[in-house]
């Protein structure tokens, strides 16, 4: 409660002490706000991602020029996750001369939840197309965005073809408290749009970004160029690649070009987008350009002691399978991003594997000798099942924390240290 009488007063105070600056060149700008999931995080300074971002655009609209064009735009606010909603966006407020709307985004801007998923290529289309209609010139992007694309279709490929139908568009894109991955995927399509990508790990870093980004400039003047010529290939290279492969794309056609493995995890490409999977999951808008070589430095997740019927590996923000670890396959390699992984019935959270990191998990272990064929469950604190372990697999990994081992209804106690074996003896 305390928090949000802070930020209504501050965004007051930000529409009282700003006052309307002159008049100057302006075009016509659409901001687009992540509220998905994940921008319910909190930062370091205590404040929500989401929270953070609402003072920013209140602090943004209140120093405009007058009579620069502004909309706002949100994806991910109008369905919780577990929806799937990949058509999630909406313009928020319409184009106006931001003298006369910029009361209207601080005011909507408030009203914006965050819950659903990340449908940038989406998004960006629509606003590419909602921007067409202005005269005013420069046509700016300004994208928000603290993850990935998590929908079909590649953001920076898309990002290229609407700068490429529009010689006056212009994307820029801000990466608030963002993985690798991520940040590639902003900085490409940035890259191939014409504009800048700003990092920002806090309020006072996005607001100074996002007023960076605001400033009016013009599109850059057609060059003539004479090709004298062809262009060398790249190379693509994946660190810790996995045995299984990663399938290589182009982000454009969808035609296979190759694949990525531990026996050979680099490959010559033309220049050009392309899209890696790691699993089931995707790194998409790869930039491989020419004689130079581009390098994806992914993480890898090991569960020591893994169960035999396997552990699912999850994403955090959208609970989507990327892929399995299991005894006999005990890592995976993964994008740099945020997981959950299974273990029985429960969830171990918040999984956080950065570039280039092995992150080790090292459940407890709880053996049942002299199991019958009826096996056993284990129980949570709360009573709900943890898992069930069978005579022929008479043991079961989990994560560490207190545990009831039902055994033909002889309950037993346990505490389940990380990395720990308990063992059960049956008379």
């Amino acid at each position: 409660m305390r928090v949000a009488r802070y930020f209504v007063a501050r965004v007051a105070l930000i529409i009282l002490l700003f006052a309307p600056m002159p008049a100057t060149a302006a075009g016509s700008v659409a901001l687009i706000l992540d509220a998905s999931g994940s921008m319910n995080a909190r930062l370091p300074e205590g404040r929500t991602r989401i929270e953070a971002a609402k003072l920013a655009v209140a602090d943004l609209v209140g120093k405009l020029p007058v009579d620069i064009r502004l909309s706002l735009w949100a994806y991910g606010h109008q369905s919780p996750t577990s929806k799937h909603d990949c058509r999630d966006t909406q313009r928020i407020v319409a184009f106006d001369a931001i003298g006369a709307n910029r009361e209207s985004v601080v005011v909507k801007t408030l009203g914006i939840k965050a819950q659903g998923y990340t449908p940038i290529t989406y998004v960006i289309k629509l606003v590419a197309d909602d921007l067409a209609k202005e005269d005013a010139k420069p046509r700016t992007i300004i994208l928000i965005s603290d993850g990935k694309e998590t929908c079909e279709g590649d953001p920076c490929a898309t990002a290229k073809a609407l700068a490429d139908a529009d010689a006056s568009l212009i994307v820029h894109t801000i990466g608030f408290a963002v993985d690798i991955a991520a940040r590639y995927q902003l900085q490409c399509m940035a890259s191939m749009a014409r504009g800048r990508y700003f990092d920002a790990g806090s309020m006072s870093e996005l607001s100074a970004m996002l007023a960076e980004a605001a400033k009016p400039i013009p599109p850059p003047q057609p060059v003539k160029q004479i090709v004298i010529s062809q262009p060398q290939p790249g190379l693509l290279e994946v660190r810790r690649a996995d045995m299984k492969g990663h399938k290589v794309t182009a982000a454009v056609t969808g035609e296979i070009v190759g694949s990525l493995n531990s026996s050979g995890p680099r490959k010559a490409l033309p220049a050009g987008l392309y899209n890696v999977t790691f699993g089931n999951a995707v790194w998409k808008s790869v930039e491989v350009k020419s004689g130079e070589t581009t390098v994806l430095d992914p993480g890898v997740i090991e569960i020591r002691n893994a169960n035999i019927a396997g552990h699912k590996v999850l994403d955090a923000e959208t609970g989507e399978e990327i892929g399995k670890i299991s005894s006999s396959s005990p890592r995976i390699t993964v994008l740099p991003s945020t997981f959950s992984v299974q273990f029985g019935e429960l969830l171990w959270k918040d999984i956080e594997v950065k570039s280039g990191e092995q992150k080790i998990l090292s459940p407890g272990v709880i053996e049942l000798a002299g199991l019958k064929t009826n096996g056993a469950r284990v129980l949570s604190e709360d009573g709900s099942l943890a898992g069930r372990i069978v005579s022929s697999w008479p043991r079961l990994a989990l994560p560490a924390g207190k545990y009831v081992v039902d055994v033909s209804g002889q309950r037993v106690p346990v505490d389940l240290a990380e990395g720990a074996k308990l063992e059960l003896k049956l008379n």
